[in-house]
């Protein structure tokens, strides 16, 4: 029994000390928090949702669309990742002036009308992701869990803008969000 607790312990040693003297392979800096590293936030996710509406616009269904699939999946987790640490960002950030609270709202008046578009895009394409999986199987449940996932993080996202925006730019968020909630409503009742 003394061996075995001797053991333990110096396994236990060994491993704290070798992490303790563990050196980062990346030196973390700090992120900036503020509305100009939203606004950026948001004009990456207006990138990578024109890049997902290319894709899904090239998208055949089928076998031959089979690695186009797979692709679109690949940028709607980018999405996703892009859209939480939007948020995370946002409520990090102080509570914005009205000139940044005016830049941040510009930013998402632009966005809405990209996941209008997305969106329409994708219920267009619902009877070829109907036999999307190899041209035999269906991949609608998926399209459906991403959209579904989507909306929570989009409205999540807009009401962490909400709380930071000033003045009357705080009331422009819940119309823009009503019109990215029957968006999305929309293309998930396509897919149900």
């Amino acid at each position: 029994m003394k061996m075995k607790l001797s053991y333990l312990f110096t396994l236990l040693f060994t491993a704290t000390v070798a992490v303790a003297t563990a050196t980062p392979s990346k030196v973390l800096l700090p992120v900036k928090r503020d509305a100009s590293s939203v606004v950026s936030a948001v004009n990456t996710i207006s990138t990578q949702l024109v890049t997902l509406n290319t894709t899904v616009s090239s998208y055949p269904g089928g076998i031959e669309g089979t690695l186009s699939a797979l692709q679109i999946q690949a940028e709607t987790i980018q999405l996703e990742v892009d859209l939480k640490a939007a948020i995370k960002l946002t409520r990090l950030s102080a509570n914005f002036t009205d000139t940044e609270s005016q830049k941040v709202a510009e930013a998402f008046v632009t966005l809405e009308p990209q996941i209008a578009s997305t969106l329409a895009n994708i219920v267009s394409k619902k009877s070829d992701f109907d036999d999307g999986l190899l041209g035999i199987a269906s991949l609608s449940f998926l399209v459906k869990f991403d959209l579904q996932e989507l909306s929570i993080l989009s409205k999540a996202l807009g009401s962490a803008v909400q709380d930071k925006l000033s003045g009357t730019y705080a009331e422009l968020p819940p119309l823009i969000l009503n019109e990215i909630s029957a968006a999305f409503k929309k293309a998930i009742a396509a897919y149900s």
